[in-house]
């Protein structure tokens, strides 16, 4: 699986990887805000039929695991391990990112979720690049930048930071500044001057990566950093997303791994191997996550377009897979057909559980729910960490700061 290319003081009293792992129990209510589990009422769509108590269970079950095996500490914070993303159980900046997010909304539960959140912090301060943004792959063992070339950041990593640091500074407090000139870094280098968003800090304007429509995201940073026009991302990001679909996946809406002429009104996808050694002019192991994405925005906020996205995205998967989880694969054409069908992944079902609430499809949800719990492919980090953020979403779990 191909990598993504691409905030407070360390906690005084940092305990030991074994201590943080040792187990979960409940955090005190004084010091967290929002404890999971949180229950929140989405704005549209259904939910699992099983029980809510059933729903946590699942969510618990899944972050256990996901911190026993993922998150380590080493290079004087918290990291968490790429797998074969990154060398000597590093990391890249999108894991990073996640579970950035995963650990402020596992407080409550997980009574370390603070010192773990500054231990993760901490690490990403340690390796900024030239703009001061998070480097996005690095080494486990010589905690040094781990590719070719000048460090620079991924976008996707980037915004995972932010958003986590503001769920850090909702539940916890004491994270506004540092959240906020986080957001001015990422508005600066990472934001197209039309407001699309690019790929990395370093990139030119003309890229784009759909798997980094963040919605959900970008509104919440238009309400918490109101010094940087942030409505401004959200409403180029919506006419990306209009105008390549108007034109190559009208029925299906889905976008393909890259697109370039993202600074002009005729986006496109990008060429079979535009950046990675994939089919990038279709659904790959990057977007893959747009279901995801697209159905937590109409979830959270009643997003138009998200919610349009991910209705018919939700639909054409239904339709091609003969409503089969099994049989949703990784690759996959923009008019739905799916491609390299012996090439499976636990990824490539579980974020279309999210657009299936939004569509209203009680059956359908219900079906990638109970596959999401069995599922055999045992995925590593990639497949484990979005699987427990999907769960997070599907629970009820996943609250807008």
């Amino acid at each position: 699986m191909p990598a993504s290319r691409k905030v407070a003081l360390f906690a005084a009293a940092s305990v030991s990887l074994t201590a943080a792992l040792a187990g979960a129990g409940p955090a005190t209510a004084a010091s967290v805000a929002r404890p999971f589990p949180a229950h929140v009422t989405y704005q549209t769509g259904v939910r699992p039929s099983v029980s809510q108590a059933e729903q946590d269970n699942a969510v618990k079950r899944q972050y256990d695991s996901w911190k026993k095996t993922y998150l380590r500490q080493a290079c004087g914070g918290y990291l968490v391990w790429a797998t074969d993303d990154a060398p000597n159980k590093g990391t890249v900046s999108e894991a990073q990112g996640y579970g950035m997010n995963i650990v402020p909304l596992m407080a409550g539960y997980d009574d370390q979720a603070k010192t773990i959140f500054d231990g993760m912090w901490k690490f990403v301060q340690d390796h900024r690049d030239s703009k001061g943004l998070f480097q996005w792959v690095i080494d486990g063992k010589t905690c040094k930048y781990a590719d070719d070339g000048t460090p620079d950041s991924a976008t996707d990593g980037d915004l995972d930071v932010g958003y986590g640091l503001i769920l850090a500074d909702k539940q916890w407090g004491g994270y506004s500044a540092a959240a906020k000139d986080w957001l001015a870094k990422i508005y600066k280098h990472d934001v197209a001057s039309d407001g699309h968003l690019k790929i990395a800090d370093d990139a030119g304007n003309d890229d784009t990566r759909p798997s980094d429509f963040m919605l959900d995201h970008l509104r919440a940073f238009a309400k918490y950093d109101t010094a940087h026009d942030w409505n401004k991302v959200v409403t180029r990001t919506e006419q990306l997303i209009t105008q390549f679909t108007s034109k190559y996946s009208p029925n299906a809406n889905l976008l393909s791994d890259f697109v370039v002429g993202a600074n002009t009104n005729s986006p496109k996808p990008a060429p079979a191997d535009h950046l990675e050694n994939q089919p990038d002019n279709i659904v790959g192991y990057n977007s893959v996550r747009v279901p995801w994405h697209m159905g937590t925005d109409a979830l959270l906020y009643g997003g138009k377009v998200a919610t349009e996205v991910a209705k018919k995205e939700s639909a054409s998967y239904k339709s091609h897979s003969g409503a089969n989880p099994a049989k949703i694969y990784p690759h996959t054409k923009l008019d739905g057909t799916p491609t390299k069908t012996s090439d499976q992944s636990e990824v490539a079902a579980n974020p279309v559980g999210v657009a299936a609430m939004v569509a209203g499809d009680q059956a359908w949800t219900d079906s990638l729910w109970k596959y999401m719990a069995g599922n055999p492919y045992d995925d590593t980090y990639y497949g484990e960490t979005i699987k427990l953020l999907v769960y997070l979403v599907m629970s009820g779990n996943y609250w807008a700061p």
